[in-house]
C-alpha cells in the first residue's frame, strides 16, 4: 500500500510540475536548459515530460557552485 500511495505522489508532483512550467516547457522545447528548484523536481518533471512523449530523455545537470539545477532535454 505505501508504494502504491509513493507512486501515486511522485506521479501527481510530477503532473503538477509540469502543469505550472508552461515557461519552462517552452524554453524546454528549444533544447535550452531550464533552471529548477532541485534534483528531485528534475527528475520529477523530465519524468513527467517523458511518460507524456515530449523528449525522449533529459539530464538533471548541477551547472554551478550555487547549486542551482538545470533540466536539458533530449529529443
Amino acid at each position: 500500500m505505501r508504494r502504491k500511495l509513493a507512486k501515486a505522489a511522485v506521479v501527481m508532483a510530477g503532473i503538477a510540475a509540469v502543469a505550472g512550467g508552461t515557461v519552462g516547457t517552452a524554453q524546454a522545447a528549444d533544447g535550452a536548459p531550464v533552471k529548477v528548484a532541485s534534483f528531485e523536481q528534475c527528475v520529477l518533471w523530465g519524468k513527467a515530460m517523458e511518460d507524456a512523449g515530449k523528449i525522449k530523455g533529459y539530464h538533471c545537470d548541477n551547472m554551478n557552485d550555487a547549486e542551482q539545477w538545470y533540466l536539458t532535454p533530449v529529443y
